[in-house]
């Protein structure tokens, strides 16, 4: 498991360096959702960071920013799958598009699920408790399925329609605990450090402020990157167990 962490960091690394203008479209939303928050006063003091959370702006933004980063899934599985190569990172690839898009609706139904069901319920005098109760549920559920849908997304990405969603449920069975595990302690260190990076900058001088929040915004682009990664390296040993490949001929 140690050997696999590392190769999902460093790769994702290796990719940020050799894929610059990809790694940078999700990291540049993110900087303009930090300064429309700046712009808020999110980070004046504590009152202002939770006015400012439900901001019209900064949640458009935000979806925008999590499409560009279903994006980065397409980009950095094709990089992890064809050896760190940059030019199948950019290549649009027809039959791969048409495979990853699913892949996207599936994430889209996720997105508005977690991030838009809350705000129509307020909308809607729906109870608070009840809000937070079917976005915790959510959030469960999402945690601990989509390791299950490793292999599809991987595969999709890469162009090969032989993994779809059930056969990627059947192959990742076998390392479910394996591929929750990994993709856990791949994540949760960078969201923390996301958010304690927040807490960081309220109160501090502006130009502190932005400083803090460019380096969150590489942050993000990065976590984006390892969380893709992550999938990769699980779904791969759940296609070697398997005895398939994760791109097309094998590979």
């Amino acid at each position: 498991m140690g050997r696999d962490l590392i190769e999902v960091f460093v790769r994702s690394g290796r990719y940020a360096l050799l894929c610059p203008l990809l790694f940078l479209v999700p990291v540049a939303i993110e900087m303009v959702q930090h300064a429309v928050e700046i712009r808020a006063g999110m980070y004046v003091d504590i009152a202002g960071l939770k006015a400012a959370e439900g901001d019209v702006l900064r949640l458009i933004i935000g979806h925008v920013k999590v499409i560009a980063l279903f994006l980065t899934g397409y980009w950095a599985a094709r990089f992890l799958v064809f050896g760190d190569d940059p030019v199948a990172a950019r290549r649009i690839d027809p039959v791969a598009v048409r495979l990853f898009l699913p892949v996207m609706a599936w994430s889209l139904f996720w997105l508005i699920l977690v991030q838009d069901v809350p705000l129509v319920a307020d909308a809607a005098g729906i109870s608070g408790n009840v809000a937070a109760w079917v976005l915790i549920l959510s959030l469960i559920v999402s945690l601990l399925f989509e390791p299950l849908l490793s292999a599809w997304k991987t595969a999709a990405a890469a162009g090969n329609p032989a993994i779809g969603f059930v056969r990627s449920i059947r192959l990742m069975r076998g390392v479910y605990l394996y591929a929750v595990v990994v993709s856990l302690l791949a994540m949760l260190p960078l969201m923390v450090a996301h958010y304690a990076l927040a807490f960081f900058a309220v109160g501090k001088a502006p130009g502190v402020v932005w400083a803090v929040m460019a380096l969150d915004s590489l942050l993000v682009g990065y976590l984006g990157v390892v969380m893709v990664a992550a999938a990769f390296v699980v779904a791969r040993r759940a296609a070697v167990r398997g005895g398939v490949g994760l791109a097309v001929g094998g590979r």
